[in-house]
């Protein structure tokens, strides 16, 4: 072997070395072009087919195929994203995905909805779409989310009662996130209508945290009478303890005119794949049932 081709033949065994070593993108990609059809191999033997979101600082987002959540990556921990139908040398040596494996990945893309409170918003990021719940059969909501930093919810207390909520959030830091929300109640069958607007802090991350609102509880007797007004702060933490339990309290003051009105809950949350189960109490002092059971179920989507 001469000399010039020796050159050559070790030139590519360190380029090849190097390669392994970083993110390949392929130049046939075109990032959100439905037409085609994406392939993502990550350095721990994933190979997942989807259609690539964007790709922003060392951040891809990815949307696995017939799962509509946007799955973030570093680029760190990707070897290759291209087109499908490409071939990539190096994927030889990459096993794919077991069934067992799948089937975990599958319970990641639908992440237990940690940012969810009882009364109240938080300001942690959403991890999905969104989720529909039902409380004790009679109490319905959907909560989406617009945005990454907007969501939106909507709902029911059969036979008498709607509600919605607007929000807008954002993180100023991995431990500290802020946001703005305002939730409306109206009674069906008179005039009456509630109004909670209030700002809210979160300290901590999805897995644990603690949520402070304050604000106002506005009541309407009528659209000719004024509106009484009352201080209002909720406080709560969440603590995931595995991937699919968690514990978390929250509890409510209004500071009305005569009397202030107290009400703490402990709930517990059960994830299986896209369903979640919540199960705990509310207690109501001074009142006939000091402790109301609560019995919820979520769909994620």
């Amino acid at each position: 072997m001469s000399k010039k081709h020796a050159f050559y033949f070790l030139w590519m065994i360190l380029l090849s070395t190097a390669l392994k070593g970083q993110t390949i993108i392929s130049q046939q990609l075109t990032i959100a072009d439905t037409t085609q059809q994406h392939v993502l191999f990550t350095t721990d033997g994933r190979q997942l087919f989807g259609l690539t979101q964007f790709i922003h600082d060392d951040t891809l987002g990815f949307k696995v195929r017939n799962v509509p959540t946007v799955n973030r990556f570093a680029l760190k921990d990707i070897n290759f994203l291209g087109l499908a139908s490409e071939s990539f040398q190096q994927t030889k040596d990459i096993a794919p995905m077991k069934p067992k494996e799948e089937e975990e990945w599958i319970r990641e893309t639908y992440p237990m909805p940690l940012n969810q409170l009882l009364y109240s918003a938080t300001a942690i990021p959403y991890a999905s779409k969104g989720t529909y719940r039902n409380t004790m059969v009679l109490a319905n909501q959907i909560d989406i989310r617009i945005r990454n930093n907007f969501g939106v919810s909507g709902g029911a207390l059969i036979p008498a009662l709607l509600m919605g909520r607007v929000q807008a959030h954002l993180s100023a830091s991995d431990m500290l996130h802020i946001g703005l929300a305002v939730q409306q109640y109206v009674v069906l069958w008179d005039e009456q209508s509630s109004t909670h607007p209030y700002a809210m802090v979160t300290l901590g991350q999805r897995d644990k945290y603690l949520n402070f609102t304050m604000g106002y509880w506005m009541d309407r007797f009528g659209y000719r009478t004024g509106i009484e007004r009352y201080p209002m702060v909720t406080l709560g933490g969440s603590f995931a303890f595995t991937e699919d339990w968690r514990f978390f309290i929250e509890g409510a003051a209004v500071f009305q005119t005569y009397q202030n009105l107290m009400l703490p809950s402990f709930n517990f949350s059960n994830r299986r794949r896209k369903s979640v189960l919540e199960f705990g109490v509310l207690a109501i002092p001074d009142s006939s049932f000091p402790l109301l059971p609560l019995l919820s179920y979520q769909r994620i989507f």
